[in-house]
Protein backbone atom coordinates (compact mmCIF):
# COMPACT_ATOMS: atom_id res chain seq x y z
CA UNK A 1 0.00 0.00 0.00
CA UNK A 2 1.03 3.18 -0.97
CA UNK A 3 1.20 6.39 1.54
CA UNK A 4 -1.42 8.79 1.13
CA UNK A 5 0.51 12.05 -0.83
CA UNK A 6 -2.28 14.52 0.54
CA UNK A 7 -3.51 15.63 3.39
CA UNK A 8 -6.71 17.62 4.60
CA UNK A 9 -7.21 20.66 6.29
CA UNK A 10 -9.90 22.87 7.70
CA UNK A 11 -10.48 26.41 7.85
CA UNK A 12 -13.75 27.49 9.54
CA UNK A 13 -15.67 30.02 11.70
CA UNK A 14 -18.02 28.84 14.55
CA UNK A 15 -19.67 30.53 17.43
CA UNK A 16 -18.22 30.38 20.46
CA UNK A 17 -20.51 27.55 21.92
CA UNK A 18 -19.24 25.64 18.76
CA UNK A 19 -21.87 25.94 16.35
CA UNK A 20 -20.97 26.39 12.57
CA UNK A 21 -24.54 27.37 11.42
CA UNK A 22 -28.06 27.80 13.07
CA UNK A 23 -30.32 24.86 12.68
CA UNK A 24 -31.79 26.34 9.29
CA UNK A 25 -28.10 26.64 8.29
CA UNK A 26 -28.42 30.44 8.58
CA UNK A 27 -25.13 32.27 8.74
CA UNK A 28 -26.47 35.56 9.68
CA UNK A 29 -24.29 35.49 12.95
CA UNK A 30 -21.42 35.36 11.27
CA UNK A 31 -21.75 36.76 7.61
CA UNK A 32 -24.14 39.25 8.47
CA UNK A 33 -23.59 40.48 11.86
CA UNK A 34 -21.04 43.59 12.88
CA UNK A 35 -18.95 41.27 15.65
CA UNK A 36 -17.85 38.46 13.43
CA UNK A 37 -15.43 41.92 12.60
CA UNK A 38 -12.42 40.53 10.78
CA UNK A 39 -13.40 37.15 11.19
CA UNK A 40 -15.40 38.20 8.21
CA UNK A 41 -13.04 39.12 6.31
CA UNK A 42 -11.29 36.91 3.80
CA UNK A 43 -7.55 38.81 3.24
CA UNK A 44 -7.48 39.71 7.47
CA UNK A 45 -8.69 36.45 8.85
CA UNK A 46 -6.49 34.81 6.56
CA UNK A 47 -8.82 32.96 3.83
CA UNK A 48 -7.67 34.29 1.24
CA UNK A 49 -3.56 32.94 1.43
CA UNK A 50 -5.41 29.78 3.04
CA UNK A 51 -7.53 28.88 -0.30
CA UNK A 52 -3.90 30.14 -2.01
CA UNK A 53 -2.42 27.28 -0.38
CA UNK A 54 -4.72 24.47 -1.06
CA UNK A 55 -5.62 22.42 -4.40
CA UNK A 56 -8.81 20.67 -3.98
CA UNK A 57 -12.11 21.25 -1.69
CA UNK A 58 -13.70 18.51 -0.32
CA UNK A 59 -17.54 19.99 1.05
CA UNK A 60 -20.45 18.29 2.00
CA UNK A 61 -23.91 18.51 0.11
CA UNK A 62 -25.64 20.84 2.94
CA UNK A 63 -22.27 23.45 2.34
CA UNK A 64 -22.77 23.66 -0.64
CA UNK A 65 -26.02 24.15 -0.35
CA UNK A 66 -25.49 27.19 1.45
CA UNK A 67 -22.83 28.17 -0.41
CA UNK A 68 -25.00 27.84 -3.65
CA UNK A 69 -27.47 30.46 -1.68
CA UNK A 70 -25.00 32.60 -1.44
CA UNK A 71 -24.85 34.16 -4.61
CA UNK A 72 -20.71 33.96 -4.86
CA UNK A 73 -18.34 31.64 -5.73
CA UNK A 74 -15.60 31.35 -3.01
CA UNK A 75 -13.70 29.25 -4.46
CA UNK A 76 -12.36 29.87 -7.93
CA UNK A 77 -10.64 27.12 -10.24
CA UNK A 78 -9.87 24.85 -7.41
CA UNK A 79 -11.13 21.52 -7.81
CA UNK A 80 -14.34 20.90 -5.44
CA UNK A 81 -15.92 17.21 -4.83
CA UNK A 82 -19.34 17.49 -2.85
CA UNK A 83 -19.77 14.52 -1.10
CA UNK A 84 -24.08 13.35 -1.15
CA UNK A 85 -25.58 10.37 -1.51
CA UNK A 86 -28.70 12.23 -3.42
CA UNK A 87 -27.27 15.49 -4.78
CA UNK A 88 -28.06 15.53 -8.81
CA UNK A 89 -26.89 18.70 -10.72
CA UNK A 90 -24.98 20.26 -13.67
CA UNK A 91 -22.94 23.01 -12.34
CA UNK A 92 -19.79 22.66 -13.97
CA UNK A 93 -17.82 23.52 -10.96
CA UNK A 94 -18.00 20.41 -8.99
CA UNK A 95 -18.34 16.92 -9.22
CA UNK A 96 -20.22 14.60 -7.00
CA UNK A 97 -18.96 11.66 -4.92
CA UNK A 98 -21.12 9.35 -3.29
CA UNK A 99 -18.64 7.74 -0.17
CA UNK A 100 -15.38 8.99 1.65
CA UNK A 101 -13.43 6.17 -0.48
CA UNK A 102 -14.58 7.53 -3.47
CA UNK A 103 -13.44 10.86 -2.65
CA UNK A 104 -10.29 9.95 -1.54
CA UNK A 105 -9.68 7.34 -4.60
CA UNK A 106 -10.22 10.96 -6.65
CA UNK A 107 -8.24 13.04 -4.68
CA UNK A 108 -5.17 10.27 -5.49
CA UNK A 109 -5.82 10.03 -8.74
CA UNK A 110 -5.96 13.92 -9.22
CA UNK A 111 -2.58 14.19 -7.25
CA UNK A 112 -3.94 15.84 -4.70
CA UNK A 113 -1.33 17.71 -2.04
CA UNK A 114 -3.52 19.43 0.16
CA UNK A 115 -7.31 19.33 0.80
CA UNK A 116 -9.68 22.17 1.99
CA UNK A 117 -12.29 20.24 4.19
CA UNK A 118 -15.33 21.85 4.98
CA UNK A 119 -18.91 21.31 6.12
CA UNK A 120 -19.65 19.51 9.37
CA UNK A 121 -20.17 16.09 9.03
CA UNK A 122 -17.41 16.08 6.26
CA UNK A 123 -15.15 17.53 8.77
CA UNK A 124 -16.37 14.89 10.92
CA UNK A 125 -16.00 11.92 8.61
CA UNK A 126 -12.69 12.88 7.63
CA UNK A 127 -11.06 13.74 11.12
CA UNK A 128 -12.36 10.09 12.15
CA UNK A 129 -10.92 8.45 9.42
CA UNK A 130 -7.74 9.97 10.20
CA UNK A 131 -7.50 12.39 6.93
CA UNK A 132 -7.35 16.07 8.65
CA UNK A 133 -3.97 17.54 9.48
CA UNK A 134 -4.50 20.96 10.75
CA UNK A 135 -8.03 22.33 12.10
CA UNK A 136 -8.12 26.33 11.79
CA UNK A 137 -11.16 27.49 13.97
CA UNK A 138 -11.93 30.81 14.14
CA UNK A 139 -14.50 31.76 17.13
CA UNK A 140 -16.56 34.52 17.00
CA UNK A 141 -17.26 36.21 19.85
CA UNK A 142 -21.32 35.27 20.12
CA UNK A 143 -23.53 32.33 21.43
CA UNK A 144 -25.88 31.30 19.13
CA UNK A 145 -27.81 28.73 21.65
CA UNK A 146 -28.93 26.17 19.24
CA UNK A 147 -27.51 25.22 15.73
CA UNK A 148 -25.46 22.52 13.99
CA UNK A 149 -22.17 21.66 15.63
CA UNK A 150 -18.47 21.30 14.22
CA UNK A 151 -18.33 18.22 16.30
CA UNK A 152 -20.32 15.74 18.01
CA UNK A 153 -19.36 12.01 19.47
CA UNK A 154 -15.96 10.88 18.73
CA UNK A 155 -15.31 7.06 18.80
CA UNK A 156 -11.76 8.00 20.44
CA UNK A 157 -9.91 11.03 21.52
CA UNK A 158 -8.20 13.14 18.72
CA UNK A 159 -5.26 15.06 20.70
CA UNK A 160 -4.57 17.98 18.96
CA UNK A 161 -1.18 20.32 19.23
CA UNK A 162 -1.65 24.06 19.36
CA UNK A 163 0.11 25.98 16.36
CA UNK A 164 -0.88 29.31 16.90
CA UNK A 165 -3.42 31.67 18.63
CA UNK A 166 -4.37 35.18 17.23
CA UNK A 167 -6.59 37.25 18.30
CA UNK A 168 -8.92 39.53 15.41
CA UNK A 169 -10.51 42.98 16.08
CA UNK A 170 -13.69 42.79 17.67
CA UNK A 171 -12.95 39.79 20.02
CA UNK A 172 -12.69 36.88 17.54
CA UNK A 173 -10.07 34.20 17.87
CA UNK A 174 -8.69 32.42 15.61
CA UNK A 175 -6.43 29.06 16.66
CA UNK A 176 -4.56 26.72 14.44
CA UNK A 177 -3.85 23.23 15.78
CA UNK A 178 -2.01 20.12 14.24
CA UNK A 179 -3.73 16.78 15.06
CA UNK A 180 -1.28 14.56 16.22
Amino acid sequence: MTQRQWSGHVFIGMSVDGMIARADDSLDWLTGDASAGEANNPDVSGFTGFMASVDHLVMGRSTYDVVQGMGEWFYGDTPVLVLSTTLETDDPRIRIVRSLGEATAMLDDDGARNVYVDGGRTVRTFLAAGLIRTLTLTRVPVLIGEGKPLFGALSADVRLQLDDVRALKDGAVQTRYTVL
